[in-house]
């Protein structure tokens, strides 16, 4: 049997130089703050910024050249998840209560699609920083009823795709560098509550690519990164298409999309950003 080599990947001096942070002075600015912290790394810069609407955000991050975005989950979240150019990660409710002081477990969503790749070595390297385990999950959802003689039957038809991800899985899993603890998963049913699930079951952190189109570099959820937003027990990160190693050099620059219901007018003292202490 042919035994597949795993690439040593260069140790990584932080994933994430500069990361926003959504801080409303509340109990959520807390839930977000103490994700952000759990991500960084000792040379890591924090933005605090009190900004409340997803342009104002995504301006910010723009002008601090942010590698990363944390705020709280609900509100204006899903609305910036859909025109954020870099990852973006979301902090559940009462995180900062919580008892875990470091990320030991990263979930990865995968199916085999650009997206779930870079999202697979965005945890890989994450796993890398911070010595934690990974668990990958590939998810086969079940298959309406085929009215045609001539095509798979449900049940050929889920063998075949499960046969197909457990291949692609082992073969991507097989890629990760050596000193990363990984185990791979197939499961059948929907992604989205599958995902929710492990969420709940020792995970830190999970990590899902979302959907592109042509060449925008921005993150578009699709169903199923759209219906983790609220279903998540623990940290959400997503990746904007191009995330990742074979992320494109050569994008055009990044305009920030008008998200708000009212025209941008400047943000006001609150907003601006402030670093950390």
């Amino acid at each position: 049997m042919r035994t597949r080599s795993r690439r040593q990947v260069e140790p990584v001096t932080g994933m994430f130089d500069t990361i926003l942070v959504c801080d409303d002075g509340g109990s959520s600015g807390r839930d977000a703050l103490r994700v952000a912290r759990y991500l960084s790394m000792p040379q890591t810069r924090f933005v605090l910024t009190s900004a409340d609407s997803p342009a104002r955000l995504l301006h910010t991050a723009n002008e601090e050249r942010a590698d990363l975005i944390v705020l709280p989950a609900g509100g204006s979240a899903t609305r910036l998840l859909h025109g954020s150019h870099v990852p973006v990660v979301l902090a559940p409710a009462g995180y900062a209560d919580g008892a875990e002081d470091r990320v030991r477990v990263i979930g990865v969503g995968f199916d085999g699609q650009q997206e779930s790749r870079a999202a697979l070595h965005v945890a890989e390297e994450l796993a890398l920083e911070h010595a934690a385990t990974m668990r990958v999950y590939s998810v086969v959802q079940p298959h309406a009823m085929s009215m045609s003689r001539i095509e798979p039957t449900p049940a050929e038809y889920r063998a075949a795709l499960r046969e197909s991800l457990d291949g692609q899985l082992r073969e991507a899993v097989g890629t990760l560098d050596s000193g990363v603890r990984a185990a791979a998963s197939v499961l059948r049913g929907d992604p989205a509550r599958i995902l929710a699930e492990a969420s709940r079951e020792g995970l830190d952190l999970l990590v899902v690519g979302s959907r592109g189109q042509g060449r925008m570099s921005r993150v578009l959820l699709g169903s199923v990164s759209s219906e983790l937003v609220d279903r998540v027990d623990c940290p959400l990160l997503v990746l904007p298409r191009t995330s990742g190693p074979n992320a494109s050099q050569d994008e055009p620059p990044v305009a920030v999309p008008d998200l708000d219901q009212e025209p941008e007018r400047g943000a006001p003292e609150a907003a601006r950003p402030r670093e950390a202490a």
